[in-house]
C-alpha cells in the first residue's frame, strides 16, 4: 500500500462522474470542505490483498503516527489511485477504506476523544482544491504492506522526510538571563564604553549589537570604516571616558537608531520591556540581566584585539557590520597575564610551526583552503590513521574506499544538495552531472544497500578516512584549521534499534583510548543532544526517538560520561553524542561525535531481512573520533608545541657526527634504526657539533645522538633526551630497542 499525507489548512472536493460502473453508490454531487486536518491519499495495490487485515493494522497505525506528529485530529481518507500502477480490485479497496474510516473513528485520542473522520467517494472523478501548511512534515509519503514488520514499516524516501534546504534567515536577539560573573560584566562594560568612543569620534557611526564571546566582548558598528591602524585613537577615546569615572544609568529613553530598535523590538517579545543603558549620552539595548559594573573607573585595563566583519542577525543576506573585539579588566596585572597566554597561544599557532617545521603548505596557485602535506605531515597524518585503524580493526569494522565524486542524483537523494546549497564543488561531465562529495555517508548507504544482510549480520561497521569537498566561504579558511579539502575519519554503523547501547559502547571505548593515548582525556565533557518540544521538526516516530536517546543516555551512564542533556539541539534526523575537549591552551573543540540517524536509511529505502524473514529498516550510527585530520593535526601541532610524542614525530630519532672519521659507524646505527622502522636522520655535514645539535633542537626531535670518535672506538652512543638527558656509552641495540618500545606505546613525555 502506498499513501501520500498533507497536512491541509483545508481541503474541498466534489464527486463529478463515475469512473467505472462498479464505483461507490450512494454518491451526491455536493462540495466537501474541511479544515484543520490531514489528508490521506491512499492507494490499495494488489500484493495487499494477501493480507488485508494486516496492511489495514499498518495503515490505521501510520496515520496515527503522523497525526500525532502534527498534532491533527481530522482525518480525510481519499482513494488516490495515481499513486499506484498495481492497484487491487476495487471492491476490495472500496471495503478496505470503509473498514478503515469505521476503526479510524472508534479509536480513542490522548485527551480521551476521537478523529473526525471523512471519506472521498470511491470510483469517482473528483475535482478538489487543497491548501498545504508547508512545514517540515507537512507532506509525506509511506509504502508499506504485509511483507513487511510493522514495528518498522518502509517509509519511501525523499517526501517523507523534513527539508534540509538551507535557509538565510534572520537569527532574533535573545535576552540571555544568567548571573554574569566580574569577567564578563567587565568586557561587557568595555565593549559599552568602546561604543560611546566610536560615536564621539565617527558621529555618523551606528552601533548594532555588543556582547560576549568566549573570554572577550564584541561591538559591532555600521557606517565607518576601521582599520588597525584606527586602534590607538580609539584607545585614547576609551582612556579619555573612563578618566571621567562615569557611571552605567538606565534610561528611560529609547534609541532611536533603526538597528537598536530592531534589537529592542527583539528583545521585547520574549521578555518584556528591554532595559536600556546610558553612558555619555549614548543609550543602547542591552541583552543581559545587570550587564556592567557600577563605573566605568572600575576598567583599570583594556585592549582592541582585532577586527572583522558580522552580518547583521547573522544572515547572509543581511548587510555587513564591522566587529572590534577586546578585552577589559580591574586590574593591569590581569590584562598582562591575559596578554602572555595569547602570547604562549601565538608561538603555538600551528601555522607557525608548521612553517618552522615544514608540515603543510599552502600554495595560492593550489587555492586557498587547500592545504598540502609535506612528507613530514603526511607521516602525522598517516600514524593518527594507522591508530583509528588499530582501535577498529578487532571490533567488527571493515575498511571501504569511495570515489570522491558522484553523480548530484545521489546527494539530492540523500539531502545533501539542498544541506550545503551553494557549499557544493559541482563537476560537469560528458553525459552526466557529478559533485565533488560533501559527506562519505551517501556513498556508505550504497555499500550496504547492495548486499542482502539478514539480521544475523547486524551490525554491519563501515571504517574509511576519506577527503569530503565543501566551498567554504574564502574569509574563514585559515591553514589546516578551516579548509575545503576535509579528511574525516569516517565510521557508519548499521544496526537494530536493540543493537545502539552496545555499538555506542564500543564507540565510546575508543575515543576514551584515542584521547587516553594523548593525554587529552583529562578535562572533557559530552554534550547529550535529544529533540525538543517541536516534534515537527524531527524524522521518526515517538518510539524510535524515545529507544534511541535511552539507548544513548544508558550507554554514557555505564561509561560514566560527564555527560549534559541538551533539549532540542538534536540533530533533525537523530539524537547524538558530541565530545568537547580542551586542549593545552584551554581551549574547547568539539571532536569526537556518536549520532544515531533515522533519515539515511529511509531516503534510501535500506533494509535488512529479520528473523521473521520480514524486511526491517536499520538504524544508521554515524560516529568520528578525531573529526577532521586536518583540523585535528592543528590541534594536536598546538597541543604539543611541535613537540610530538615519538610515535607521532616525523623525525624521531637525529644522529649528529663530530668528523668524517665517525660517518661509517653512523650509517651502520641509520641502518639498524631504519630496519627497526624507527624514523630516523643523519647530519654528517661539515658544520661544529654545537651548531648540529641546536638545528636538532629546533627540529623538536625527540632523540639526539652524538657519535664522536669515543662512541665510534666503544660502538656505543651518547643518546640526549628532547628534555635535555644525556646519558653515555648506551648500546646500540639497547637504545633501538627502548626507542621501539616507546614507539609501541605511545608514550607521551
Amino acid at each position: 500500500m502506498k499513501i501520500l499525507t498533507i497536512h491541509a489548512d483545508f481541503i474541498e472536493f466534489a464527486a463529478k462522474k463515475k469512473a467505472f460502473k462498479a464505483a461507490e453508490e450512494g454518491v451526491t454531487e455536493e462540495k466537501h470542505r474541511v479544515e484543520e486536518c490531514l489528508v490521506v491519499f491512499s492507494a490499495v495495490e494488489k500484493r495487499d490483498e494477501s493480507d488485508t487485515a494486516a496492511v489495514l493494522d499498518l495503515y490505521l497505525k501510520n496515520i496515527e503516527d503522523i497525526a500525532g506528529q502534527v498534532k491533527a485530529t481530522k482525518i480525510v481518507l481519499y482513494p488516490y489511485a495515481h499513486l499506484s500502477s498495481q492497484l487491487s480490485a476495487p471492491a476490495i479497496a472500496e471495503g478496505f477504506l470503509k473498514e478503515a474510516e469505521k476503526k479510524l473513528a472508534e479509536r480513542k485520542l490522548g485527551n480521551g476523544g476521537n478523529y473526525t473522520v471523512v471519506r472521498a467517494p470511491f470510483g469517482w472523478y473528483k475535482s478538489f482544491n487543497i491548501s498545504c501548511k508547508g512545514h517540515p512534515l507537512s507532506e509525506l509519503s509511506r509504502e508499506f504492506s504485509s511483507e513487511v514488520s510493522s514495528g518498522v514499516q518502509m517509509a519511501v524516501a525523499a517526501v517523507s522526510t523534513p527539508s534540509l534546504k538551507r535557509e538565510y534567515k534572520d537569527e532574533p536577539f535573545e535576552f540571555v538571563d544568567k548571573k554574569l560573573t566580574i569577567e564578563e560584566k567587565t568586557n561587557l562594560s568595555g565593549a559599552f564604553v568602546l561604543a560611546v568612543a566610536l560615536k564621539q569620534l565617527y558621529p555618523q557611526a551606528e552601533i548594532g549589537s555588543f556582547g560576549l564571546h568566549l573570554d572577550s566582548a564584541y561591538c559591532d558598528v555600521l557606517n565607518v570604516k576601521l582599520h588597525l591602524d584606527n586602534f590607538g585613537k580609539i584607545e585614547e577615546q576609551m582612556r579619555k571616558i573612563i578618566a571621567k569615572k562615569s557611571v552605567f544609568i538606565v534610561s528611560d529613553e529609547k534609541p532611536t537608531a533603526k538597528l537598536q530598535q530592531e534589537i529592542g523590538r527583539d528583545v521585547a517579545g520574549s521578555v518584556g520591556d528591554a532595559a536600556v543603558y546610558e553612558l555619555e549620552g549614548v543609550g543602547l539595548f542591552s541583552l543581559y540581566k545587570e550587564p556592567f559594573v557600577k563605573s566605568v573607573k572600575e576598567i583599570e585595563a583594556f585592549k582592541l584585539l582585532n577586527l572583522s566583519s558580522a552580518y547583521w542577525k547573522n544572515n547572509s543576506n543581511n548587510q555587513q557590520l564591522t566587529r572590534l573585539t577586546l578585552v577589559a579588566f580591574p586590574t593591569a596585572h590581569e590584562l598582562d597575564s591575559y596578554l602572555k597566554k595569547q602570547q604562549d597561544a601565538e608561538n603555538r599557532s600551528h601555522l607557525k610551526i608548521g612553517k618552522e617545521m615544514g608540515l603543510f603548505v599552502v600554495s595560492e596557485l593550489v587555492g586557498q583552503g587547500l592545504p598540502l602535506l609535506a612528507p613530514k605531515g603526511t607521516i602525522i597524518k598517516n600514524e593518527i590513521v594507522k591508530f583509528l585503524w588499530e582501535l577498529h580493526k578487532d571490533k567488527g569494522y571493515q575498511q571501504v574506499w569511495t570515489p570522491h565524486i558522484a553523480k548530484d542524483l545521489l546527494y539530492k537523494t540523500s539531502g545533501h544538495w539542498d544541506k550545503f546549497g551553494d557549499e557544493l564543488f559541482k563537476v560537469k561531465g560528458k553525459s552526466d552531472d557529478f559533485i565533488m562529495k560533501p559527506m562519505n555517508c551517501p556513498h556508505h548507504m550504497q555499500i550496504f544497500d547492495a548486499f542482502a544482510f539478514s539480521y544475523r549480520d547486524m551490525p554491519v561497521r563501515y571504517f574509511e578516512p576519506a577527503t569530503i569537498y565543501r566551498d567554504e566561504k574564502s574569509g574563514q579558511l585559515i591553514g589546516l584549521s578551516r579548509v575545503r579539502a576535509i579528511t574525516q575519519d569516517d565510521g557508519h554503523l548499521f544496526c537494530r534499534l536493540s543493537q545502539v547501547t552496545q555499538e555506542v559502547e564500543t564507540i565510546v571505548s575508543i575515543v576514551h583510548e584515542f584521547y587516553r593515548v594523548l593525554q587529552m582525556d583529562t578535562d572533557y565533557w559530552v554534550s547529550f543532544s535529544v529533540r525538543g518540544d517541536d516534534k515537527s521538526k524531527y524524522l521518526g516516530t515517538d518510539e524510535m526517538w524515545k529507544t534511541a536517546e535511552a539507548a544513548l543516555e544508558k550507554a554514557a551512564v555505564k561509561m560514566k560520561l560527564p555527560y549534559k542533556r541538551r533539549e532540542g539541539e538534536a540533530a533533525f534526523y537523530g539524537p547524538k553524542l558530541d565530545f568537547m575537549f580542551k586542549d593545552a591552551l584551554g581551549r574547547e573543540w568539539q571532536l569526537a561525535t556518536i549520532q544515531c540517524d533515522f533519515n539515511l536509511p529511509a531516503r534510501f529505502n535500506l533494509s535488512f531481512m529479520n528473523e521473521r524473514s520480514e524486511k526491517e529498516r536499520p538504524v544508521v550510527i554515524h560516529r568520528a573520533i578525531s573529526g577532521s585530520l586536518e583540523r585535528f593535526m592543528s590541534i594536536l601541532i598546538e597541543q604539543y608545541a611541535g613537540k610530538f610524542p615519538l610515535w607521532l614525530s616525523p623525525v624521531q630519532v637525529k644522529l649528529v657526527t663530530v668528523t668524517d672519521r665517525n660517518v661509517e659507524f653512523a650509517s651502520e646505527v641509520m641502518k639498524k634504526l631504519r630496519d627497526a622502522d624507527v624514523r630516523v636522520e643523519l647530519n654528517d655535514n661539515a658544520e661544529t657539533i654545537g651548531k648540529k645539535v641546536r638545528d636538532a633542537q629546533q627540529d623538536k626531535v625527540n632523540y639526539i645522538v652524538t657519535i664522536g670518535d669515543k662512541e665510534c672506538e666503544k660502538r656505543t652512543l651518547a643518546v640526549r633526551s628532547r628534555v635535555g638527558d644525556v646519558e653515555f656509552d648506551v648500546p646500540v641495540e639497547n637504545f633501538v630497542a627502548a626507542v621501539v618500545e616507546e614507539m609501541r606505546l605511545r608514550k607521551v613525555k
